[in-house]
C-alpha cells in the first residue's frame, strides 16, 4: 500500500437508452472496443486507446435529455484528420445534425465533433501547430 496518492484510471459515465446499441455505434462507428459489457445489457465499458467511456442503461428520459444538453466529452488527439477520414464514411450515416466537420477553433485547436446515439456531444480535438 502506497502512502502516496496516484490516479490510476478515468471514465466518463454516460446514462443511454439501450446499451447493446451503444456499445455497436461506439464500437462500430468510432472504433472503440468492447472491455466488459453485462450480459443484462445494464452497462458496458468500451475503450480506444486510454479513453474509456462507461455506458449505463437508464429508461429515465428526465435524465438523458439533461445528459444530452449539459455533458460533453472532449478527446484530445494526435491526427485529427486522419482520426477524420477514418470516422467520415460511418458518421455520414448519421442522423442530420450529428456531426460537424473539423474547423479551426479561435483558442489553438482543431476539432470535429459527434453526438452519439443519445445526444451527448463528443469533441475530438488537436493543437494548432503553429
Amino acid at each position: 500500500m502506497s502512502l502516496t496518492p496516484t490516479l490510476r484510471y478515468g471514465a466518463t459515465m454516460v446514462p443511454v437508452r439501450d446499451v447493446a446499441r451503444s456499445v455497436d455505434f461506439y464500437v462500430l462507428t468510432l472504433g472503440f472496443t468492447v472491455v466488459f459489457q453485462a450480459e443484462d445489457n445494464s452497462v458496458a465499458n468500451v475503450h480506444r486507446g486510454p479513453v474509456h467511456i462507461h455506458l449505463q442503461a437508464c429508461d429515465d428520459e428526465d435524465v438523458l435529455k439533461v445528459t444530452a444538453e449539459n455533458i460533453a466529452v472532449y478527446i484530445e488527439v494526435d491526427g485529427l484528420d486522419a482520426l477524420w477520414l477514418e470516422f467520415s464514411p460511418r458518421l455520414s450515416k448519421l442522423p442530420q445534425g450529428s456531426v460537424r466537420p473539423p474547423f479551426d477553433q479561435p483558442y489553438g485547436m482543431r476539432e470535429f465533433h459527434v453526438k452519439d446515439l443519445d445526444g451527448m456531444l463528443m469533441f475530438f480535438g488537436e493543437e494548432i501547430a503553429g
